[in-house]
């Protein structure tokens, strides 16, 4: 009698376990369908259909897992499912990790936390076959972020004129990083508005300023150490394979941030 309640006892987990409740998730299966659902999370404009998230658990994780997005779009207007397409890629942030975008401070070695667009790319290599705006640097070319200066601040520049005079800190000679900036893109994070040429500076500048005080020259470019200065890194490949893949078209959107963080405020 006492092993006849044991086989049924057993027989009914069995069947809970496989028949009613369905097969068991693995860890790695929970954790691919949680993330396959974080962009439906996000606050997203319609019109964003490719889309890169990297996500921690901590603000002051240095390390980080990208992932990259994209959903169908329809003539009129309707939208399939998010999709992953690559990932995870294991990343490096800043090496004081995460801090809120309006928060950030120069040189703090913070990467910011929230939503940016991604406009263009440039690279030391040449054009790979980007679909967004590519730069193709050479020795000439530098990017500014001297807060003495702010009518250039955070904005590429083919060449320094006389009239500008940029510390050395303060100032990134594109062609001298020439792993790192194998290939990279152009986060919209503190971005300037108005950026044209000024025929009397001989330089590019701004009519509306980005704020001197927050930092520039954040990037999503080619792992090279362990930390970044507030970027994101990831191997090489991974960053040829988002420039060649990214279209203008398609509003490519970057969300970043602790996974919580992402998920209240993406």
């Amino acid at each position: 009698m006492r092993h006849g309640r044991l086989g049924v006892l057993l027989c009914t987990l069995a069947l809970l376990a496989g028949g009613l409740a369905g097969p068991v998730a693995t860890a790695p299966a929970r954790a691919a369908a949680a993330g396959r659902v974080l962009p439906d999370r996000l606050h997203l404009a319609d019109g964003v259909h490719q889309l890169v998230t990297v996500t921690s658990r901590n603000w002051s994780d240095t390390r980080a897992r990208m992932r990259v997005w994209r959903r169908p779009g329809g003539s009129g207007g309707e939208h399939g499912d998010w999709r992953l397409v690559r990932g995870p890629i294991r990343v490096s942030l800043g090496w004081n990790g995460w801090v809120r975008a309006h928060h950030r401070r120069q040189s703090t070695g913070t990467t910011p936390a929230g939503s940016f667009r991604i406009r263009s790319a440039f690279g030391v290599r040449p054009d790979p076959g980007a679909h967004l705006r590519y730069r193709h640097v050479d020795r000439n070319d530098a990017w500014p972020y001297e807060p003495r200066d702010p009518a250039t601040y955070n904005i590429f520049q083919p060449r320094q004129a006389r009239s500008s005079h940029w510390r050395s800190d303060y100032v990134e000679r594109l062609a001298d990083y020439r792993r790192e900036y194998a290939y990279a893109l152009v986060l919209g994070f503190n971005l300037p508005g108005g950026v044209h040429w000024s025929s009397r500076r001989h330089q590019r500048v701004a009519t509306r300023p980005a704020d001197t005080d927050r930092g520039g020259g954040i990037f999503l470019h080619v792992r090279q150490q362990r930390y970044t200065a507030g970027c994101v890194s990831a191997p090489r490949r991974q960053v040829r394979w988002l420039v060649r893949w990214l279209r203008p078209q398609a509003h490519p959107r970057i969300v970043m941030g602790p996974h919580r963080f992402v998920v209240r405020h993406g």
